[in-house]
């Protein structure tokens, strides 16, 4: 069986989100039957297992209530920095598409998946493969303890995309040419920096890549960061790498912590969404559609308000970060 005190942090959310539907209503009758397909029609692939295959293999140990922070201090950003916002920037400088199909493409097929070809199958094909339509194993969704690899999985993405400098490259460029810089604007724009104040900011790297095929019944259920050992002085950013359009799916968050009103963000393939996701709740909803959801997504803390000391007992984090002044 499976230990249920020690597991993946966001690996468990996503689990529960398919336990929920498969509990029984009651100790005399027997579990309901679940559907075999989506709303409209289209047979499951995924039926169990976890809803994304994600480059991260974060753990958490504690249950919540078990979970305490050092004696480091972490202060809020500004109410207006926090709010939802959508920044553009050129697919054509920094084509992210093309450096993580390159990457998928020199992992292993059996552990986490191949290109279909445009007749279905997984042939090579003269035209550059979309990350749309890349296919991951049943198995690398599921856990060890119900035979499955999905922990294989995801250390061995996590391996991948850690030493990938080409594509680690262009990741920085993209924060020090595009976010950092507008980042720094927007802490003038509100009063928390002065117009010749160097800031030092914290970036999450690698990012996290996730990959969450279709058709299935598992999605991501509302949690926010904070739950798993993130501070108030970052913001999370949200980079999609596959049309929400397509296949059905979109980050979905509330406004403010509590509020419960979720919306879908709507982000499109060029924009990059920042939202303040330590404490407002968000989810994923199921992928319901033939196509896979692909997205990037990290944080960036600012001096005077994140700590890099900060630590929750109880978790660890396979991401590090790095520090930039501007």
């Amino acid at each position: 069986g499976c230990n249920k005190s020690i597991g993946l942090a966001e690996e468990k959310k996503e689990e529960d989100s398919v336990k929920e539907d498969e509990k029984v209503i009651s100790t005399n009758k027997k579990k309901p039957q679940l559907p075999s397909a989506t709303p409209d029609g289209i047979p499951y692939k995924y039926k169990t297992g976890i809803a994304t295959l994600r480059s991260s293999s974060h753990r958490v140990k504690y249950s919540l209530d078990h979970r305490t922070v050092n004696n480091a201090t972490s202060t809020f950003l500004p109410d207006e920095l926090c709010k939802e916002y959508n920044l553009n920037y050129s697919t054509e400088k920094y084509d992210f598409h093309q450096k993580i199909v390159e990457l998928l493409q020199s992992c292993s097929p059996d552990l986490i998946g191949t290109f279909r070809g445009l007749n279905g199958d997984t042939s090579e094909s003269t035209t550059t493969p979309k990350l749309d339509n890349f296919v991951v194993p049943i198995k690398s969704l599921t856990r060890k303890c119900q035979k499955g690899k999905v922990e294989k999985a995801q250390q061995y993405l996590s391996d991948k995309i850690a030493s990938d400098e080409n594509f680690l490259s262009l990741f920085d460029s993209f924060l020090e040419e595009v976010v950092l810089p507008h980042f720094k604007q927007r802490l003038q724009s509100v009063g928390a920096a002065k117009p010749d104040e160097v800031i030092s900011f914290y970036y999450q790297r690698p990012p996290t890549l996730r990959i969450q095929p279709g058709p299935a019944r598992a999605f991501v259920k509302a949690h926010d960061d904070a739950e798993y050992g993130h501070q108030n002085g970052e913001l999370n950013f949200w980079l999609p790498l596959t049309s929400h359009r397509k296949t059905g799916v979109d980050l979905w968050v509330e406004s403010k912590h509590g509020a419960g009103d979720y919306h879908r963000v709507g982000a499109n393939v060029g924009e990059v969404l920042s939202f303040h996701g330590s404490t407002c709740r968000h989810y994923v909803n199921a992928n319901h559609s033939l196509w896979t959801r692909m997205s990037l997504d990290f944080r960036v803390g600012v001096s005077g308000f994140f700590d890099p000391s900060w630590q929750m007992n109880g978790t660890t984090a396979d991401h590090s970060r790095r520090k930039v002044e501007l």
